[in-house]
C-alpha cells in the first residue's frame, strides 16, 4: 500500500504543530506487522494527527442496532487511537508496543493470523465513520465517477462513488517479460482510469436506445484525496489450486503521481515480503508528510533505521534482463 500527499490542494493555514520523524518503533506482538506499518503510517500523516485528537464519532441519525454498536466501537477506537497517538510522539523509549490497542479488536486480530494490511485499513476507516464523517473524509477521501458511453448513440451514464483507497492490478510477469516496459505506479494509475471496451457478449442497457447495446468504460476522479492511498493488487486467484497467488512483478514506485492538474509527493510505502497472503512479513518504509527534505525511514516493527530506497525502483530481476 502506497501513500502520497496531494500538492496544490487546499490546506489549513492556521496549523503550525510540528511532528518529529518516526522516532518509535513498534513491537511485534503476535504476528502484528501488518498493523504496526499501518500505525506507522497513521502517526506520519500529519493531517490526521492534527484531526484525531478532537475528533468526536457522531451517531447517525434514527440509527439501528448494528448503527449502535458500530458507533460505540468507532468511539473506543478514537480513544485507542488517540492513546496510541500519544504514546509514540512522547515516548522516550526507543519502542512501544499496540497491544493495549488490540485488546478491544475483533478477536481475529489477536489471534496470531496475519492478517491482509489493505482490509486492516479499510476495517479501521469504516469504523471511524469513512467518508461519512470528516476524520477520513477530509483526510483520505476521494470522489469518483465510474463512465458507460453507448457506443451506438454515445449516450453517458455516470455513477459517483466515494473511497479511500484505489486498487491498482499488477501485471503478471509474464506481461511485463513480453513487453519489457517495467510497470510503474502512474502507469497503473493511468491504466486503472483508462477508456476500456467492453467485450461484445458484454451488452449495457442505453436508455436513450430503450436496448441492450456494445459499450466503453472508464473512471474519472472528480474530487481528489489529500492523501491517496493506493493498493497494488498483486494476489490473484488460481483455478487450479484454489488459492491466491502473488504476482512477483517489480513495480517502480514514482515519487510523485500526477491526476490532472494535481501532483502527490510520496510519503509512506507499506511493502509485503512473502508468497501469499496469509503469510510473510509485513514493513514500512517513509517519511513524515510535508517534510519532502526529510530522510526516509524503515519502520520495521520495533527497528527503526534509515531506508535503503531502491526497493521503490523496481529494479527488473535477472530473468527479466
Amino acid at each position: 500500500l502506497i501513500s502520497s500527499e496531494a500538492v496544490g490542494l487546499p490546506r489549513e493555514g492556521n496549523m503550525e504543530v510540528e511532528f518529529e520523524p518516526p522516532r518509535v518503533g513498534l513491537q511485534n506482538t503476535n504476528n502484528t506487522c501488518y498493523m504496526n506499518s499501518f500505525i506507522q503510517s497513521l502517526f506520519l500523516t500529519n493531517r490526521f494527527l492534527w484531526r484525531i485528537f478532537s475528533f468526536q464519532l457522531k451517531l447517525k441519525d434514527n440509527p439501528s442496532k448494528v448503527d449502535r454498536e458500530d458507533h460505540e466501537f468507532g468511539t473506543t477506537l478514537v480513544q485507542l487511537l488517540q492513546r496510541q497517538m500519544a504514546k509514540m510522539s512522547l515516548t522516550k523509549h526507543k519502542h512501544t508496543d499496540i497491544w493495549e490497542m488490540l485488546q478491544s479488536f475483533p478477536p481475529v486480530y489477536r489471534s496470531g493470523e496475519q492478517q491482509d494490511v489493505t482490509e486492516t485499513i479499510r476495517f479501521i476507516f469504516d469504523k471511524l465513520g469513512s467518508f461519512d464523517q470528516p476524520l477520513i473524509r477530509e483526510v483520505f477521501g476521494g470522489e469518483l465517477a465510474e463512465k458507460v458511453k453507448c457506443r451506438v448513440c454515445g449516450t453517458v451514464k455516470s455513477r459517483m462513488e466515494t473511497f479511500t483507497d484505489l486498487v491498482l492490478a499488477v501485471p503478471s510477469e509474464e506481461q511485463v517479460m513480453r513487453t519489457r516496459i517495467l510497470p510503474t505506479t502512474q502507469a497503473l494509475l493511468e491504466e486503472r482510469l483508462k477508456f476500456e471496451s467492453l467485450d461484445a457478449d458484454c451488452l449495457v442497457h442505453c436508455d436513450t436506445c430503450q436496448s441492450n447495446q456494445q459499450a466503453g468504460k472508464w473512471c474519472e476522479i472528480v474530487s481528489p484525496p489529500q492523501h491517496l492511498c493506493i493498493c497494488l493488487n498483486r494476489f490473484t486467484f488460481n483455478m487450479e489450486k484454489m488459492d491466491f497467488t502473488k504476482e512477483k512483478t517489480p513495480v517502480r514506485v514514482d515519487g510523485v503521481l500526477k491526476i490532472g492538474p494535481y501532483e502527490y509527493t510520496l510519503y509512506m510505502v507499506i511493502v509485503h515480503t512473502g508468497k501469499d497472503a496469509t503469510s510473510g512479513h509485513y514493513y514500512a518504509v517513509g517519511r513524515r508528510a510535508e517534510h519532502q527534505d526529510e530522510a526516509w525511514f524503515t519502520m520495521d516493527d520495533s527497528q527503526i533505521k534509515s531506508a535503503d530506497l531502491s526497493l521503490l525502483s523496481g529494479a527488473p530481476t535477472e530473468k527479466m534482463k
